[in-house]
């Protein structure tokens, strides 16, 4: 069981990604040769109206959107005629660009899809104070109980989330808080005190609690969305601690580190019943499709934000890259992605033999 939905839930993310790119390139008229679920040897398939091919392979893991251009040099003479008027590369650069974002942005509307599911069964309270310690830092700073936090070092805050994680990214440093009291905002530097019994920095404040409640969809919607923002924000945080020296390439985790966590995920929620397992599962899905979609925006050749980088310098200078320079830098990108995948999993099969 723990197996299935580890492969259910990255599946899902994956086949999403790539059905965005599929759906806006052909909104944009261009064409697609093959959109495949899985990898090896074909088990079944279909071709539509249109001539694209669709096809389930025996690994299912991934998928892929193969565009007609791709498959051009091959020879493919069924794709002759299509591939002279509607080939990704003869598409005007907006088209382009609109296909390249689509995979990412589909798999944040996958998030925000999941988090209107997710708010139905867990509490998200916002940044309104519900409960202060005399004796902590927030209440020596004026922080009181009814008090709403508007933000933590100048990020804005919507959830209780993010005022907690940012305290505790932190590491005990001075954190810049804007509270509202009274109708009034006021500015205050707190220092966060070690708490030994939840073994992490504080400042001595609480939010929700038994007296919160959701206040219909208006609230669930407005949750989700900043529940997903909060995941955005967090995955920039990760990769920021990267190059700060705050985390190691050795927390780095892969496909098989992901379906780990899964399995402890599922073992967690298991003793509370279905129900927890289900918005357990619900929690990691939309963590890891808000991840992949804003890993896959960032400016890396291979990534889709290294074809991106390269539409827009189109865009900028009236013509496309040199064809040589791009595919030069492509494979190069290529080739480190495979040598971090490699790292990747070297991590995650290094972790099962530490369990």
């Amino acid at each position: 069981m723990k197996i299935l939905l580890g492969i259910i839930i990255l599946a899902v993310i994956i086949i999403t990604h790539e059905f965005g790119h599929y759906i806006i390139a052909r909104l944009n008229g261009i064409e697609v040769v093959e959109f495949t679920i899985g990898f090896g040897p074909k088990l079944f398939g279909w071709t539509t109206g249109s001539g694209t091919k669709f096809s389930v392979r025996l690994i299912m893991l991934g998928a892929a959107c193969v565009f007609d251009d791709l498959d051009a040099d091959t020879g493919d003479a069924d794709f002759a005629s299509i591939i002279a008027n509607s080939s990704f590369r003869k598409a005007n650069v907006w088209s382009r660009i609109a296909t390249t974002v689509a995979g990412p942005l589909f798999n944040l509307l996958l998030a925000f899809v999941l988090g209107l599911f997710l708010m139905n069964y867990i509490s998200m309270p916002d940044t309104t104070v519900t409960g202060v310690q005399t004796d902590g830092a927030a209440y020596e700073a004026g922080i009181r109980e009814g008090d709403r936090i508007i933000s933590v070092n100048g990020s804005r805050c919507y959830l209780y989330p993010e005022v907690s994680t940012a305290i505790e990214l932190g590491a005990g440093r001075p954190v810049k808080i804007v509270y509202e009291h009274d109708g009034q905002r006021i500015k205050a530097e707190i220092v966060p005190r070690m708490n030994n019994e939840y073994n992490r920095f504080m400042i001595g404040v609480s939010f929700g609690g038994e007296g919160y409640e959701k206040s219909g969809p208006v609230h669930i919607i407005k949750s989700s969305y900043c529940y997903v923002r909060y995941m955005v924000k967090m995955t920039f945080a990760s990769v920021r601690m990267m190059f700060t020296g705050q985390a190691k390439v050795s927390d780095l985790a892969g496909p098989v580190g992901a379906a780990q966590i899964v399995s402890e995920e599922y073992e967690s929620a298991k003793p509370a019943g279905t129900l927890a397992v289900v918005v357990s599962m619900l929690n990691i899905a939309l963590l890891l499709s808000a991840n992949i979609g804003i890993v896959n925006l960032f400016p890396i050749p291979a990534f889709d934000g290294g074809k991106l980088l390269f539409l827009i310098y189109e865009v900028i200078r009236g013509k496309p890259a040199d064809s040589k320079v791009e595919g030069t830098i492509q494979l190069i990108g290529i080739g480190l992605l495979l040598v971090l995948l490699v790292v990747v999993m070297y991590n995650d099969i290094s972790r099962l033999f530490t369990l």
